[in-house]
């Protein structure tokens, strides 16, 4: 189905940063030569991106992200935005996250802003630094998410299955990806308004079926690495042999003719309403 697999460990840093708990990226392409970068900022890895799909534009490309692509059924008409549900709140994300060169954005001033708009306080995205608590941010978790639920579809699957994803409203924390998220959706926002039609969205764009056989065509996906049994060398960054490891994974599902299973998952028809139009599904999470 691909000719190249790209594995993106994000990170919400608020400075350069390379190393343990920042921004890896892994590329495997077609020949099987597998590379690993480490980007200091969020900036400089989306000019990565964008020179690799320059650079072969016929390759056929899986790109899997490691943060959520949308957020829990209703979010979007709580805040009262208007049309496709994640395209409005994408749209939104990208309006207001600022995001520099060096890393420095505004994510905790837009979830209390969020906060504001959805509930009048400080729920449901939460955890901060105690300089960035306000009426409507709080650095510990609230009582109630104010009728919004706490983890999406995707991440109650796994949740039955003994595993334990976090949920898109906890913004800080280890292992939070709430402002992976919010920085994550801004960014691939831009960078689709740069690649034009060549970058789908699964299943947003794509609906739960295989991406289109398209020379050059980019499909990101959603993706939660931690599914997946991992060996880390002595001295080896957990990271990068996380992104290495998940894209040696897929290459290796698509390769057994599995991989096109991952796009169609089995849901009710509820659940695939709901992930369709707004909260997104992680790749490989099968009920």
């Amino acid at each position: 189905m691909f000719d190249r697999f790209v594995v993106v460990d994000w990170s919400a840093n608020s400075t350069p940063k390379r190393g343990r708990d920042s921004i890896w990226v892994a590329v495997l392409d077609h020949s099987g030569s597998l590379w690993v970068e480490n980007p200091a900022t969020r900036a400089a890895a989306e000019r990565l991106l964008l020179e690799l799909f320059e650079k072969d534009r016929a390759a056929a490309t899986l790109v899997g992200v490691d943060f959520s692509l949308g957020f829990p059924h209703g979010t979007a008409a709580a805040l009262g935005l208007a049309g496709t549900p994640w395209s409005s709140m994408w749209a939104l994300l990208a309006d207001r996250i600022t995001d520099d060169d060096r890393n420095a954005n505004n994510r905790f001033v837009v979830a209390s802003e969020l906060n504001r708009r959805l509930t009048g306080g400080a729920a449901p995205f939460w955890g901060c630094p105690p300089s960035a608590a306000s009426d409507h941010l709080a650095t510990t978790k609230p009582s109630t998410s104010a009728g919004l639920a706490q983890f999406r579809a995707t991440e109650e699957v796994l949740r039955c299955q003994g595993l334990y994803p976090f949920s898109a409203w906890q913004l800080l924390g280890a292992g939070a990806v709430g402002g992976q998220s919010l920085l994550g959706i801004a960014r691939l926002h831009d960078l689709r308004s740069r690649l034009s039609d060549r970058v789908h969205l699964w299943p947003f764009t794509t609906g739960f079926r295989p991406p289109p056989p398209v020379d050059g065509a980019i499909v990101v996906a959603e993706i939660w690495p931690s599914m997946l049994a991992l060996d880390v060398n002595d001295g080896e960054v957990r990271d990068a042999a996380q992104v290495a490891a998940t894209a040696r994974w897929l290459a290796a599902t698509d390769s057994e003719g599995r991989l096109e299973t991952f796009f169609s998952p089995v849901l009710r028809p509820d659940v695939s309403t709901a992930a369709l139009e707004e909260e997104g599904w992680a790749l490989g999470v099968l009920p």
